[in-house]
């Protein structure tokens, strides 16, 4: 089965932000060869963060499973509006519904005119409560209030603590079908780090939904009426290949099942028996004599 391989990751370029400087420079004894020197934050651009943000007890980047961050899973694309920004329990269970398997990744897309989704304690817990390894979601989805920064943290923990990483800033999502397919956001494995840049891709066996179908009609059957005399004469005719396929001639060359076992027995009466005892043939040939 072709898949379409997908990059929901942001591009980090120098200068774009703060939080992101790539210093270029030339090693001594190594002319003509550049390096750079980085320094980021390590939250930024597409990140995950590793349950080890909000505990110091939990894991850090290195201490999780690479199976963490590579696996199957559903996107889920949620319409937002003013009056209901908020992506909850109940729009996540009518989005997966039982679709959703355990040790599944969920990636969350929200789209709105001029709406920030925010995503609940509520959906957080429903999304523990499934069984999702990996959680990403999409560039501009909110964790909790934005006038209670307190909720973020809370929000967060209730995956992160249960070895839940979450993705955040993902890019293109708008492309990805609601088919089943697999993702891969694989982070270096740095000790004591509780975030870092994951390049998040995912394959795609669906078709990118912002694409128009084109529909091609299949090619009608040319009616006999207006097909052209030269390819009507090509064409045989049903009795002519019946009539082709027995041959008279062979026919009459096989000899009749009656006359051929006759021919048979006269055949045999007229060889003489290997059975017969010479001893009695030369009695009989000198009486004859006599």
């Amino acid at each position: 089965m072709s898949r379409r391989v997908i990059d929901c990751t942001k591009v980090l370029s120098h200068g774009a932000a703060d939080a992101f400087t790539a210093l270029e420079f030339e090693r001594v004894g190594q002319p003509q060869t550049l390096a750079h020197r980085i320094e980021m934050d390590a939250d930024v651009g597409t990140h995950v963060l590793a349950p080890r943000r909000y505990a110091r007890w939990g894991s850090d980047l290195a201490g999780l499973a690479p199976e963490t961050f590579f696996g199957e899973g559903l996107v889920a694309h949620l319409e937002i509006t003013a009056d209901a920004p908020d992506i909850d329990s109940n729009r996540l269970e009518d989005a997966f519904g039982r679709n959703l398997g355990t040790r599944d990744i969920v990636v969350i897309a929200a789209r709105g005119n001029g709406v920030s989704p925010s995503l609940t304690a509520q959906a957080a817990q429903w999304l523990f409560v499934r069984g999702a390894k990996l959680v990403a979601l999409a560039e501009g989805i909110s964790i909790g209030r934005e006038q209670e920064p307190d909720d973020e943290r809370v929000i967060l923990s209730t995956l992160l603590e249960n070895d839940v990483p979450v993705v955040r800033g993902l890019v293109n999502t708008e492309t990805l079908s609601t088919e089943r397919m697999a993702f891969m956001a694989l982070p270096a494995p740095a000790a004591d780090v509780t975030a870092w840049p994951v390049r998040f891709i995912a394959l795609d066996p669906g078709l990118d939904p912002t694409q128009e179908i084109v529909e091609i009609e299949a090619p009608v059957d040319q009616p006999e009426a207006d097909m052209d005399p030269a390819e009507a004469d090509a064409v045989p005719e049903a009795a002519d290949l019946e009539e082709s396929d027995s041959d008279p001639s062979a026919e009459a060359d096989e000899p009749e099942p009656q006359e051929q076992a006759e021919d048979d027995q006269s055949s045999e009466a007229d060889e003489p028996s290997s059975d017969d005892d010479p001893d009695e043939t030369d009695a009989t040939q000198r009486s004859t004599e006599a």
